[in-house]
């Protein structure tokens, strides 16, 4: 178990940044929209955000119930997403270190991917329970119920995506070798 993320260079081939703190293995990582941040989720239940230039750990989410899938950060940058095997999203406030929100009771299995439309208006989430939830995240009441719920016929929804104008939802979904 090793519990740490790593910033490589490409060109150099050597790892330029380690970051550690996570109890547990880290399970995802997403870049914030300015480039000078990571966000880290973990099987330990916390979702970290971390100074690139530094190396050093800005703040700590803790609320899921079990490990942390999946990360999206809205483009404003205000708001990450995050996802888990407990089968939550959580929403929280990057600058002030809060949770805004929770969206539970919908997926059963857990979620595995997130995007934030590109106004940051709505958010889409993918679950192992083989649903899409489509949310309106400007309003708190939004966060109750999805706007729209869509279902595969039997196979998880590993991969989602806006287009750029928010018009199309696009999915992918995890086969096993194989199956």
């Amino acid at each position: 178990m090793d519990a740490t993320a790593m910033l490589w260079s490409t060109h150099r081939g050597y790892p330029l940044r380690l970051f550690e703190g996570h109890k547990k293995d880290v399970a995802c990582v997403r870049f914030h929209p300015n480039c000078n941040v990571l966000a880290t989720g973990s099987d330990d239940r916390t979702l970290r955000i971390w100074d690139l230039r530094s190396g050093e750990r800005a703040r700590v989410f803790r609320g899921h119930g079990e490990g942390v899938r999946c990360i999206a950060i809205a483009p404003n940058g205000r708001v990450a997403a995050s996802g888990g095997d407990d089968g939550k999203v959580f929403l929280w406030d990057l600058p002030e270190g809060r949770k805004l929100g929770e969206m539970e009771f919908v997926h059963s299995k857990p979620v595995i991917s997130l995007d934030f439309s590109d106004d940051g208006g709505m958010l889409v989430s993918g679950s192992m329970d083989c649903s899409i939830s489509l949310w309106d995240v400007r309003r708190q009441e939004g966060l109750a119920t999805p706007l729209r719920r869509f279902f595969t016929k039997n196979v998880p929804v590993s991969f989602l995506r806006f287009t750029p104008r928010n018009l199309l939802i696009a999915s992918g979904v995890f086969r096993f070798a194989g199956s």
